[in-house]
């Protein structure tokens, strides 16, 4: 794998922004840059031997820090935190509400990263003080993106902390595997390694209660197009307008497994995707259409025209005990990796 860099542009508040190309020997290339570890592109061969961008996102830097969270590194805690606020050790901390009364992924994709090339990787580094988005602690990240000659990115990301706090962290991509300027991905198929989910409420906050997939339309346990039952009359879906929805993984707790399998029929591009999470929420842009910055290709993106797959911890941990712990402590260190594994046939 070679790895370039070279002057993308300067934040508003006067800092300057690098990015780095990931080129391995088959000529995939991936694309990111310091601004919210933001991954701007990744290109892949399709069946013809072309290479198609199949990540969504902007063409300028003034676009990520105004608009929406494309290919970034999400944090303090990715999803959401119910009403704002979670107690830990018996105090209270309280959020900034950005979702309605509730706080949804943190500042993570807007603040700039320092990166360097260390051992064959680009590793990015950033400090999250105590207090920000009101959550305790100083934070020390570690971001590290490799691509291997297997087509494989991986995402490895570390944190240590100076005092108790929680800790969510994970990757915003769009993906559309016909390409980043095609359109709709609903014919694109989905299989989640996923027999559970768990149910949220009108404001996508888990009640608590894990439901089977089994007969309803959240059963992605066998392949099918994304967009088959996304307009079926059922509620999880219907006050979503599709799927926004945390899918509970079947594999032991840290283990680095197979979650998901995207493909479509048209380019040959098959997407992996293994994880250490314990979940995986699947976000099928439902209300991309309202971002009206361009996209990369200048035009604006439509609903359902890119599908997320954020490995995570559970939203809401705080407010649902029985879900995997998400504190960190001091002298621990988090540490997750997703790796997305692409394949043309």
């Amino acid at each position: 794998m070679s790895i370039t860099s070279h002057y993308y542009g300067r934040t508003q508040n006067g800092e300057e922004i690098y990015q780095y190309i990931l080129e391995n020997a088959a000529g995939m290339r991936v694309a990111v840059i310091e601004y919210g570890c933001v991954i701007t592109n990744i290109w892949v061969k399709d069946n013809t031997g072309e290479l198609r961008d199949v990540a969504l996102g902007y063409s300028k830097l003034e676009d990520y820090e105004l608009g929406g969270v494309f290919g970034a590194f999400i944090g303090r805690y990715a999803n959401r935190i119910e009403k704002s606020h979670f107690t830990l050790d018996g105090k209270t901390y309280e959020l900034e509400p950005n979702n309605g009364p509730n706080h949804l992924h943190g500042t993570f994709a807007k603040k700039v990263y320092k990166g360097s090339i260390v051992d064959g990787g680009l590793v990015l580094r950033a400090v999250s003080p105590d207090g920000e988005d009101g959550f305790p602690g100083n934070l020390e990240l570690t971001v590290r993106y490799t691509l291997t000659d297997e087509n494989a990115l991986v995402l490895d990301y570390t944190a240590t902390t100076d005092a108790p706090t929680i800790i969510n962290l994970t990757n915003h991509s769009y993906f559309n595997l016909e390409g980043q300027s095609s359109g709709s991905m609903l014919e694109q198929t989905l299989c989640l390694n996923a027999s559970t989910f768990t149910e949220g409420n009108a404001e996508t906050c888990p009640t608590g209660r894990i439901l089977p997939v089994a007969g309803t339309p959240m059963d992605f346990t066998r392949a099918k197009p994304i967009g088959r039952d996304i307009q079926a009359e059922y509620s999880q879906l219907q006050m979503c307008g599709g799927y926004d929805h945390n899918f509970i993984l079947d594999k032991e707790p840290g283990m680095l497994a197979l979650a998901a399998v995207a493909r479509s029929e048209k380019t040959g591009i098959t997407m992996e995707t293994y994880t250490t999470q314990p979940g995986v929420q699947l976000y099928t842009s439902n209300s991309l259409q309202n971002d009206t910055r361009p996209g990369k290709t200048g035009g604006i993106y439509g609903r359902y025209q890119g599908f997320c797959l954020e490995t995570q911890h559970y939203p809401c941990t705080p407010s649902h005990p029985e879900f995997p712990s998400v504190e960190l402590r001091p002298g621990e260190e988090y540490h997750e990796t997703t790796i997305y594994k692409f394949l043309t046939e």
